[in-house]
């Protein structure tokens, strides 16, 4: 749905950057607007408010307004914290806005972008107008505080705000009014917008970044100057040219604090009152003192000044906050990147057997869809009429188009190549792969390897050390050497690096999770990257991991009175429920059943029963099917043929006995070879197969794989049990599996990976998920899980070298301040330059398959 609130939109006021009075400035008119900051003109002027202890001006009655509602909601702080005035409530916008809001509460238009549970309703918002940190701070808040939210989180990357409430409570549009209340505009969000606000974000990162550099580079030529030449004269008086480049000096460093620096302090002051310790408290520390030290030199005529550090140190910090803001984007817009692919309608086949095109969210489960060459899937569905290839390189990261005909199944985001074909709807947008995935991949960043939350526990305690490092080093000053106190504390500091600890490990996550996507390797869990880097022994189901999934009926052989077509036919029905690859198997050879089979359960991992006009069938393992009973010498004979073969056997049997034996064929899936070869030669020399499958089937696979822990006829109970035992011996296991029976093994495992067109459940229950057919993914995965854990293991083991060697310098007096201020930012560059590497890493994907292994 597109956004009702476009740049054309804003009136002139908005994005007028003039700042609000300090609050403890004089307030007058001439100040203009408090809420603000456009003049104040008498004839449209609102009347005045007390805030934060001073009377208060106002351009307008809405600024008035949305002011009034700030303090009402005890959010008055904001006004005590923020950076940057907010944006005028005189916008024209605004009461546009708020007649289209009750829109948003139809559920012919929340199909767009709501899920839905029993009991709550989840969107996803996009938060317009923030200007700073406080912003943030101020809109999440706001939205805590309205009864019937049961939660709320806000990106502080992307500005996405995602909400979920109670609809007996409280309606979508109310949210979104609490919001505008308060001075904000958030709105569903939309791929195109979203990447609208990211551009404008990025360039004010960058004028940030310019602005420092330009300005510090004035400061540090006349630094340098008076390093040369600006010695006090023989009465000690410095040169008047010294005096006036220490004024200018100042007057340019307090720009850069207020403008590109206003970030660290704000970041200290929400630490602070979060009750946590952040890296940006040793910063803020370090620059309030320098700054306020060489405010009293400059006034008194003192002899140190340090405004080359702080301008250096700024600069610095901005350059190395940028490339991780960078970092974070990339992962971000990979998934939007697919949002934006969808288009924004579809044709439609109607009633009258004509072809309509109608808006995407109106699609739903049954509709037959029409989509020409060059054209993008809009829902996921299975292809009714015609053959052609598609393009899936957006969402799988496949180079190769892949052909798709009638009963395949075709999500949305890929696009069409050479024919038109008919699609019959399966999911409608909201339950679509592409918004599916979205979903699975914030959940699976939100959840952290255990080094990373480590990471953050051990930056504060470093923090709290450091603090009282600094104090000491004070202390200790005062009472030896007065005059070298502050230029020592001011070097403790600086100097030091919690940028490793703090920055660099969620950096290098987030681009860890940008590589795998861009693999085809879909992170739901990032906790089990760590895991994945350690684990020694790798386990793997047989039939759709290992070999393609996509049997073939290779024999019927009639033990009863049916013939080979009434037994398909008993099988397939059966079975007709079943995500098995055998049921899959028959299904592709008796399309349509033409029995209807009553109170069928599955068993998982043996077979299925039913019952046929008053009698009881069985389709499955021969155990299932003769319960425990010895199969006749007859049935034994064609069932060990069958198995020597290397085929899996299925039964068909009722209360009669056996009826038929049914052999099907799997070869192995192309590249498997390839993968466990590039698996050995990483050092991995531990492989299973767990399967379900006859033995004889089983061993036939392991023999020509090279794995000797070969396990078939395995129930779910069973691959637990083994895993389980393994995982005691002290191995770590990693679990590939792809069927309902490996659900279970899959929890069990250290890290689990399935095929992304594996049954729900076992998607469920995986770590990671591979979204092409080629296993050698899973290599490259194992790779760069490594390389992430020995860059986030340089970094800690960086910050730990450097700090034990330039802590006690620093504090001895052998650090000055602009000293510690370059070893501080080319520490802070360094971890974050090496958090970077990981995008540069080479994986050799997509993968030559050699001939011999395509069979």
């Amino acid at each position: 749905m597109s956004d009702p609130l476009t740049a054309t939109d804003r009136a002139s006021g908005a994005g007028v950057d003039t700042p609000a009075p300090a609050a403890g400035s004089p307030a007058s008119q001439d100040a203009g607007c408090f809420h603000c900051g456009l003049p104040v003109a008498v004839s449209s002027a609102a009347s005045p408010l007390e805030v934060l202890g001073a009377q208060r001006y106002f351009c307008c009655p809405g600024c008035q307004a949305v002011c009034n509602v700030i303090i009402d909601a005890g959010l008055e702080d904001y006004y005590r914290h923020r950076t940057e005035s907010a944006v005028s409530a005189a916008r024209s916008v605004v009461p546009e806005f708020l007649t289209q809001l009750d829109l948003y509460d139809n559920p012919a238009i929340q199909k767009d972008f709501v899920r839905e549970g029993d009991s709550w309703r989840e969107a996803s918002l996009i938060l317009e107008d923030i200007r700073c940190p406080a912003c943030l701070w101020l809109n999440e808040r706001r939205l805590r505080s309205l009864h019937g939210v049961v939660d709320v989180s806000i990106d502080d990357t992307t500005q996405r705000a995602r909400v979920r409430w109670d609809p007996h409570i409280i309606q979508l549009s109310e949210i979104l009014k609490a919001i505008t209340d308060i001075g904000y505009i958030a709105h569903p969000y939309d791929p195109s917008r979203s990447e609208h606000l990211l551009q404008a974000r990025k360039r004010r990162s960058i004028e940030r970044l310019i602005f420092a550099g330009i300005i510090g580079m004035m400061v540090m030529n006349f630094s340098i100057a008076t390093y040369v030449m600006g010695a006090p004269d023989a009465d000690g008086q410095l040169p008047l040219w010294v005096v006036v480049g220490r004024c200018t000096s100042l007057f340019a460093v307090t720009t850069i604090l207020a403008y590109p620096g206003q970030d660290f302090f704000v970041g200290a002051w929400n630490d602070i009152r979060n009750r946590r310790l952040g890296m940006d408290i040793p910063i803020v520390l370090g620059l309030t003192a320098a700054y306020l030290g060489s405010l009293y030199a400059t006034l008194s005529g003192g002899r140190d000044v340090y405004f080359d550090s702080i301008a250096m140190f700024v600069f610095f910090l901005l350059l190395s906050r940028r490339w991780e803001t960078r970092s974070r984007l990339k992962a971000a817009s990979q998934l939007d990147r697919l949002s934006r692919a969808i288009p924004r309608t579809a044709k439609r086949l109607d009633d009258a057997n004509h072809w309509q095109e109608i808006p995407v969210n109106e699609l739903v489960p049954g509709d037959r869809i029409r989509v020409l060459p060059g054209e993008t899937l809009p829902v996921d569905g299975v292809v009714i009429t015609g053959t052609s290839s598609f393009d899936e390189s957006l969402l799988t990261g496949e180079s190769l188009p892949v052909q798709h005909s009638p009963g395949d199944k075709v999500v949305a985001g890929v696009v069409n190549g050479e024919q038109p074909i008919v699609l019959q709807a399966s999911h409608g947008i909201q339950a679509s792969a592409v918004s599916e995935m979205q979903r699975l991949v914030e959940r699976g960043l939100a959840r952290r390897p255990r080094y990373a939350v480590l990471a953050e526990r051990v930056a504060r305690w470093f923090i709290a050390a450091l603090l009282v490092v600094a104090t000491g080093t004070a202390l200790f000053w005062i009472s030896v050497e007065p005059t070298e106190w502050l230029a020592n504390t001011i070097a403790v500091l600086i100097v030091t690096c919690p940028c490793a600890l703090a920055l660099a490990t969620p950096v290098a996550l987030a681009v860890a999770a940008h590589r795998l996507m861009g693999l085809g390797v879909m992170p739901l869990r990032m906790r089990a990257l760590d895991n994945l880097a350690l684990c020694d022994l790798f386990a793997f189901d047989k039939t759709g991991t290992l070999t393609t999934g996509q049997l073939s009926v290779a024999a019927v052989i009639p033990t009863g009175e049916l013939t080979q077509e009434q037994v398909l036919e008993h099988a397939a029905a059966l079975s007709c429920a079943s995500e098995h690859a055998i049921a899959k198997a028959l299904r592709r050879t008796v399309p349509a059943a033409k029995m209807t089979i009553e109170q069928i359960h599955n068993v998982p991992g043996a077979g299925v029963s039913g019952t046929l006009a008053g009698t009881l069938w069985q389709f499955g393992k021969p155990g299932f099917v003769m319960e425990g009973a010895l199969l006749p010498a007859r049935i034994q004979s064609i069932v060990a043929q069958e198995q020597g073969r290397g085929n899996t056997v299925s039964l068909l049997g009722n209360s009669h006995g056996v009826q038929a034996v049914l052999s099907f064929t799997d070869p192995l899936r192309p590249g498997t070879m390839n993968a466990l070869t590039r698996l050995r030669k990483s050092g991995i020399n531990n492989f299973a197969i767990l399967s379900g499958d006859n033995q004889s089937s089983v061993n036939k696979v392991g023999k020509r794989l090279g794995i000797e822990a070969i396990k078939g006829g395995m129930s779910a109970a069973d691959k637990v049990s083994w895993t389980q035992s393994r995982q005691r011996a002290g191995h770590r296991v990693v679990m590939f599996g792809d069927g309902i029976n490996d659900a279970p093994v899959l929890a069990t495992a250290d890290v689990s990976v399935s095929f992304s067109d594996a049954t729900d459940l076992a998607n469920a229950s995986s770590d990671f998920l591979i979204l092409r057919t080629d296993p050698g993914l899973l290599c490259d995965a194992t790779q760069l899980a490594r390389d992430t854990r020995v860059n986030i293991v340089q970094n800690f083991a960086w910050a730990v070298t450097y700090n034990i060697i330039a802590v006690p310098l620093a504090a001895l007096g052998w650090i000055p301040p602009w000293g510690a201020a370059i070893g501080m930012s080319l520490s802070s560059l360094l971890v974050v330059a090496n958090a970077l590497r990981l995008q540069k890493k080479e994986v050799l994907a997509p993968h030559h398959v050699p001939a011999a292994d395509r069979s």
